[in-house]
């Protein structure tokens, strides 16, 4: 476990060493949070709510989502396909480590350096220009940390079976712009899912893109009820174990496939 901690720490800081970077992307996700907001400022005109949402809650749904976009920073698919180009991924397999919890602990190292140098910024300057991003109540506050915890993992362990990929392809080329322009729409990080007509709802539901976005703002801003929002994570919960499953029973397969073509 402190092979992994070490990782994760040496991530975390190289990736605060990169201050311009930091810089530019708080200037992208600030310029997309205005946007957003004006835009949802001109919708709500006159209107007093929204599917029983309040303009009030959903400045702050986009302020939230603005957030965790930033924090959300997972690597694993460029990390993996450079490795697998440029044929380094077989030294990994004589390391005493675990390859995807490697690359986990790695992208946690980028999600808490993002924290400090784009998440916690952000929060201040649309506290300050906007509103401040208030939880529905203390419970619901404590209920989106933990579902934030299984969205991150479940946006990991989707982008880590897409990197699978790059063992049968090399290139995953469009196919990872592809899956982040899915999750860009289906999962609320934009538009929340109750603004879609009701059968495509239902057919939405039963994909793992709401639980990334939608679930956890959707419980801070108190749109699902604390004594609702149980059943919400246990089905997060329940996609966590499925893709795990699934990663492992495809690196068993990838690992058979690297053994093969390097004899």
């Amino acid at each position: 476990m402190s092979g992994y901690y070490y990782l994760a720490k040496m991530k975390l800081l190289v990736f605060l060493s990169y201050r311009f970077e930091a810089f530019t992307s708080l200037g992208t996700n600030l310029i997309v949070a205005v946007a957003n907001i004006y835009l949802w400022k001109a919708a709500y005109k006159g209107i007093d709510s929204v599917a029983g949402v309040k303009e009030d809650q959903m400045l702050t749904y986009t302020i939230m989502s603005t957030l965790l976009a930033s924090f959300f920073s997972v690597n694993i698919e460029q990390a993996l396909q450079e490795r697998i180009s440029q044929g380094d991924i077989a030294i990994d397999f004589f390391r005493p480590i675990n390859i995807f919890l490697k690359y986990l602990a790695e992208d946690v190292g980028i999600a808490v350096s993002s924290l400090l140098s784009k998440l916690l910024p952000l929060f201040v300057i649309m506290t300050l220009l906007v509103q401040p991003p208030v939880p529905d109540s203390p419970i619901a506050f404590v209920l989106f940390l933990l579902s934030a915890v299984f969205s991150f993992l479940i946006l990991w362990l989707i982008s880590a079976l897409i990197s699978l990929l790059c063992f049968w392809v090399i290139q995953l080329g469009e196919i990872k712009t592809i899956k982040d322009g899915i999750i860009l729409l289906l999962s609320g990080k934009i538009i929340p899912l109750w603004l879609f007509p009701k059968k495509i709802q239902t057919i939405i539901s039963f994909l793992p893109f709401p639980y990334v976005y939608q679930t956890p703002l959707s419980i801070y801003i108190g749109q699902v009820q604390p004594e609702e929002a149980a059943a919400s994570m246990l089905i997060q919960f329940v996609w966590i174990v499925l893709f795990t499953a699934l990663l492992c029973f495809g690196w068993s397969r990838a690992r058979k496939r690297v053994l093969i073509q390097g004899g």
